[in-house]
């Protein structure tokens, strides 16, 4: 069982980093990243092919990862048309659009509200039913993601956030090796969950108040600002 002492994202040393603090990490971490998410939470409410490719695209954009590698030459155009030139986008959501679908409505059927506390709110069963899904499309997606220099976690975390952000946390290389350090993408979204639970209890503050924008981030989100501040 995880004891505070375990929690490291948003805790320090056991004792859970103040919501002035983190309202500040997420007022300075970049106006393009926060104006992406906030984007990316707004069209994810309804989710098809169109949805995916164009969130997908406009995240990986964002974190520069179409200058090489497997989405290399994906744009938007200026008549928001997602160009995929390698067809690898396309792949990705033929690869798990199953999944995806199937997620999507299982969480819309919850009725989570508000949809940014999603991750905390859902029931324990339906939450592990959620994450075996998102596990699944997670490796179906890996071998589309990966790269001559990359296994393809970054990607596929990415690319799974930009559709699910109530649910998933999307991870950097220094994230993945650092910070989390495991490749089981299900054990993050569920520590993440339970690391958040504590900090509200510790604090009794709801973590997405943090965010004094509209529209809010989501939990993840919120949760991911300080995973990066939490790499070495």
């Amino acid at each position: 069982m995880m004891t505070l002492a375990d929690y490291k994202i948003l805790f320090k040393n056991g004792h859970p980093i103040m919501p002035a603090q983190l309202t500040s990490c997420i007022n300075n971490f970049g106006k393009s990243y926060n104006a992406t998410v906030r984007n990316i939470i707004q069209n994810s409410e309804e989710l098809n092919e169109a949805t995916f490719k164009y969130n997908a695209a406009k995240l990986l954009i964002n974190f520069k990862m179409v200058r090489k590698g497997p989405f290399h030459g994906l744009k938007i155009n200026d008549s928001q048309e997602v160009h995929d030139p390698k067809g690898n986008l396309k792949s990705c959501w033929e690869a798990t659009k199953n999944d995806l679908l199937s997620t999507h409505q299982i969480i819309k059927n919850a009725g989570c509200h508000p949809r940014t506390r999603t991750l905390v709110l859902l029931d324990q069963f339906i939450r592990e039913e959620v994450v075996s899904k998102i596990w699944s499309a997670f490796k179906k997606m890996l071998p589309i993601t990966m790269g001559k220099y990359s296994y393809g976690l970054v990607g596929a975390s990415k690319i799974l956030f930009s559709v699910l952000p109530e649910i998933v946390l999307p991870l950097d290389n220094a994230q993945w090796l650092f910070v989390v350090k495991t490749v089981d993408l299900g054990d993050v979204i569920n520590r993440m969950a339970d690391e958040i639970i504590a900090w509200e209890n510790e604090t009794g503050f709801q973590l997405q108040d943090c965010d004094k924008e509209k529209p809010q981030f989501t939990l993840p989100a919120v949760y991911n600002v300080m995973a990066m501040e939490a790499r070495p």
